[in-house]
């Protein structure tokens, strides 16, 4: 499974507790996220992979991990198409 990180050029802040606004320094653009887009990049930030991230939502907001993994793979494929996430090894240590 693929695994992503925020790339160093963007930083992020938090705007009434489950939303964020998100900057990227070297393009001067912003994105704003949602609650689900905020918690998800709280947990990717975290350094989960796709499969945590699914499995947090799933048990927080009673989806099935099946509907929660598509959900965030195309979230995760919006923040890289953006410039916003860099894919890792998915080596993890621990």
């Amino acid at each position: 499974m693929h695994s992503y990180r925020p790339r160093s050029q963007v930083v992020s802040t938090t705007i009434d507790d489950d939303e964020s606004v998100l900057l990227h320094l070297e393009a001067q653009q912003y994105y704003s996220l949602n609650e689900t887009g905020h918690r998800i990049w709280q947990l990717l930030t975290r350094g989960r992979d796709a499969g945590a991230i699914a499995a947090a939502l799933a048990e927080e907001w009673a989806l099935s991990e099946a509907e929660a993994l598509r959900h965030v793979r195309s979230f995760l494929q919006e923040l890289e198409e953006a410039n916003l996430v860099e894919e890792t090894s998915g080596d993890k240590t621990v």
